[in-house]
């Protein structure tokens, strides 16, 4: 049995899981949509959109830069191949839920920690402010 893989997925792509984008030249066509799951998705957005290097992506969401790199690559051939063929796509979720994972922030200067489980800090370790919050990881189950 294959081992299951946690990777951090961005509560702004999860939105995206279970979307279909339609070709609007096609009409009447029934032609299968090439599916994208939201890891390749993810990857895609990190690299492309968001501008960030291939080591910060693949610590965002938990993989190795290889195996970033090859999720990456296959959402790219995916979305070409869309384009090229004149297909429909589809994003699709896999089993996506938010996790605990003890981690907090500060609402006056965006500082981020994790710490040991337990009670909510009263204060932001860098500058002492008491407007601390929880922070929850979005995660999908891969196997």
């Amino acid at each position: 049995m294959p081992k299951k893989l946690l990777r951090i997925i961005d509560p702004e792509s999860s939105q995206k899981s279970k979307i279909s984008y339609r070709n609007s030249q096609r009409k009447f066509v029934n032609t299968e949509p090439i599916l994208l799951n939201l890891e390749e998705y993810e990857a895609v957005r990190l690299y492309h959109y968001k501008k960030l290097p291939q080591s910060e992506c693949a610590e965002m969401i938990c993989v190795s830069q290889p195996t970033f790199s090859r999720i990456l690559r296959s959402g790219l051939e995916k979305l070409a191949q869309a384009l090229v063929e004149d297909k429909d796509f589809e994003i699709i979720g896999g089993h996506v839920s938010y996790e605990d994972w003890f981690a907090w922030a500060c609402w006056e200067c965006d500082n981020e920690w994790q710490t040991e489980p337990g009670p909510l800090p009263k204060l932001c370790p860098k500058y002492q402010a008491t407007s601390v919050y929880k922070l929850k990881k979005m995660v999908t189950h891969f196997s």
